[in-house]
């Protein structure tokens, strides 16, 4: 019997962080797809293809990093949309009802999506 300490662990190695994980999420699962993982890496200036010989997993730390990351962007788009909506509705000087700051967090106001903010910022 050989040592624990020689032991080789098995696992597999995260895409993001490089690091060996025995817990992880492979790029082309259906887990994954939920996850809009595909979208969400394109982020980090990582290039994947599907058939080269790179890592396809990702481990659950940099999955929830880049959910946190995604948010991030999206609520910083999300609102770069608010604020110009808001320059536009104050051509007088008031803030009209419709106005998107306008009490904050009207419930009438449309909302606001990533692939929305995303035209509206270019």
């Amino acid at each position: 019997m050989g040592s624990t300490a020689k032991a080789i662990v098995t696992g597999f190695i995260c895409r993001l962080c490089s690091e060996q994980k025995k817990v992880v999420i492979h790029l082309y699962t259906e887990r994954a797809r939920r996850l809009d993982l595909l979208k969400k890496i394109k982020l980090v200036p990582v290039t994947l293809k599907k058939y080269d010989n790179l890592p396809k997993t990702i481990c659950e730390q940099c999955v929830k990093r880049l959910e946190d990351q995604y948010n991030l962007l999206q609520k910083i788009k999300k609102s770069h949309v608010i604020h110009t909506r808001h320059r536009m509705h104050h051509s007088n000087g008031r803030c009209p009802v419709e106005c998107p700051l306008h009490g904050l967090g009207d419930p009438t106001w449309p909302e606001v999506t990533l692939d929305e903010a995303t035209d509206s910022a270019n």
